[in-house]
């Protein structure tokens, strides 16, 4: 429809008394907009007020070839063909027509004598045929508002057909990637995997994998498949301007997924238009793929279906971005853990407490090791004396991100605590770029935080975010360091790397806590607790990960 109201039929028809009688019932039909309206709102008209519709659009041409443009530029409604024009006759001409019509239904004009070719023009593609003798104005109503319906039907059929075997597809393409991505060792294999896998399924045309540039707000391309260069002639940005407008921009900026749909009549890609008209391109989705609020790029895919990407499609494709965001994070943990040289940086807030409204305190706080448990929740355990045990209260009450806090036991007359973190702006920052804590230490009211960095971290980052969580936070010191001095540090960080996290977690948190001591500080079952796991599942952990060590250690 040419808006949101009036029904626009192509009449192509070279009798000029036909066509004027054909027009003439058309605008005295007052109903068939309503009707039409109504059948594309799903809505009775009779429950709702009626709109102001007016008589349907008509364009009228008598020849073929000018018939044929319309139907490109002007997308009607419905098309009413009479078969025999002046450059074109019998079902050659519906043909023609039916190459060109896409979804617009064709009803087919005979004469009383060509009913034989009407029923034929049905059998060939024609949605209808009309006796032009026989035509009234209830009759061409009907007729134009059942095959407007019917052709609707038909396109949503086909459209859930397409959305099912898409997401057929998409679910056995995603599986395969899950399966393959555990194979793979590097952030580039595992890009490439995912763009080839997807730009191999029918369902779709191509994609890319890009990156947010910073400093200049560009988007530039990681790694593309089924496509050679999609960038190299366009630009396409996250900040203010025009070419951010896409789903590509608008990803970036939410972290959340964006679709675009029949994109050739989508405003937001006026300034590719020309460009992706070349591909043929109908709709496309952007996906971040991130992982714990940290972005790693945009995963860009492109379909010819023109509502692709909707309901269970883009829900399984969101969920790929995440799985594909939790490997590369891996990764870049692994690869830091397995790295000599790391980027080691020192922060220091003078007065934290001061700074964060919540007085003074005195004494000394250690924080000997942070284990991550689960989404934002951390548990760290250390050790104070006796001033600092008393400002431990005070640091729950000045840091929203201190839960709560609980004494494990005492040696060499410290005393020994686990607290409970949730989203600690220095570690959860320090984490995601694969890095860790190396020492962090409250003395007399200043906090000192050591942490270890891959060389590949985003150092600029890590500072903001510190920052903007602690804004007295200073950077004292960056400087390059090897975190393994000697063969013994290299072997126990080899044989860690073969426990999975979760027996990682486990370990830390028993030694930690005092379960080894003689006698012991805490109970399995106290452990436990403090992971939010079963003693039954602690104490399965934590055997799988002694024998791990063990074997190790045996050479087995």
């Amino acid at each position: 429809m040419t808006d949101d109201t009036t029904l626009t039929v192509l009449l192509i028809e070279d009798n000029p008394g036909d066509a004027r009688y054909i027009r003439e019932i058309l605008r005295d039909a007052t109903e068939l907009s309503e009707r039409t309206a109504e059948a594309e709102s799903g809505v009775a008209v009779e429950q709702v007020p009626r709109p102001e519709t007016g008589e349907p659009s008509v364009i009228h041409e008598s020849r073929l070839e000018p018939g044929l443009e319309r139907l490109r530029s002007d997308r009607p409604d419905v098309a009413l063909l009479d078969l025999d024009l002046p450059d074109s006759t019998g079902l050659d001409t519906l043909r023609s027509v039916l190459r060109e019509a896409g979804t617009t239904p064709v009803v087919v004009l005979t004469g009383l004598r060509d009913r034989q070719t009407g029923m034929e023009a049905l059998r060939q593609g024609a949605d209808e045929y009309l006796v032009k003798d026989e035509i009234n104005a209830d009759i061409l109503t009907r007729s134009i508002y059942h095959t407007i319906e019917r052709s609707q039907q038909e396109r949503q059929l086909e459209q859930q057909r397409e959305q099912l075997a898409a997401l057929n597809q998409l679910n056995s393409v995603v599986q395969e990637i899950t399966g393959a991505i555990l194979q793979q060792s590097t952030r580039d294999e595992i890009e490439q995997l995912v763009c080839e896998r997807l730009a191999a399924s029918e369902s779709y045309l191509f994609c890319w994998i890009g990156d947010a540039e910073r400093g200049n707000s560009d988007v530039t391309i990681r790694v593309e498949a089924g496509v050679d260069g999609y960038l190299d002639d366009i630009d396409v940005t996250y900040d203010d301007s025009e070419t951010s407008k896409g789903p590509t921009g608008k990803a970036i900026r939410s972290q959340e997924m964006q679709v675009a749909q029949n994109i050739p009549e989508n405003p937001d890609f006026e300034p590719w238009q020309n460009h992706v008209e070349k591909y043929g391109i109908q709709s496309s989705a952007a996906i971040p793929i991130a992982y714990e609020g940290i972005l790693y790029g945009v995963l860009n895919v492109y379909s010819a279906r023109p509502d692709a990407f909707g309901g269970q499609e883009g829900d399984v494709l969101s969920r790929l971005g995440e799985i594909v965001g939790h490997a590369i994070a891996s990764i870049e943990r692994k690869e830091a853990l397995m790295s000599d040289d790391v980027v080691e940086i020192e922060f220091e807030i003078q007065d934290i407490f001061e700074s964060l409204g919540g007085g003074s305190g005195m004494g000394t706080i250690t924080l000997d090791r942070t284990i991550h448990l689960d989404d934002e929740q951390y548990l760290t355990y250390g050790s104070a004396d006796e001033q600092g045990r008393e400002t431990l209260d005070k640091v729950v009450e000045a840091l929203p991100s201190w839960d709560a806090v609980s004494e494990v036991g005492q040696r060499d007359g410290m005393t020994r605590f686990a607290v409970q973190l949730t989203d600690p702006p220095v570690v959860t920052q320090v984490a995601s770029q694969g890095g860790r804590v190396r020492a962090a230490k409250i003395e007399d009211g200043d906090y000192r935080v050591v942490v270890h960095l891959p060389q590949s971290a985003d150092v600029r980052r890590i500072v903001d975010g510190v920052q903007e969580a602690y804004p007295t936070a200073r950077v004292i010191a960056q400087r390059h360091a090897s975190r393994t001095d000697n063969d013994a540090a290299a072997q126990s960080t080899n044989v860690l790397d073969r426990l999975t996290d979760r027996q990682r977690s486990v370990l830390e948190a028993a030694f930690y806590g005092g379960f080894f001591e003689w006698p012991r500080e805490s109970s399995g079952k106290e452990v436990a607790e403090s992971l939010d796991i079963s003693a039954p599942t602690f104490t399965q952990h934590m055997r799988a990960a002694e024998q791990k060590i063990i074997s190790a250690l045996l050479g087995e």
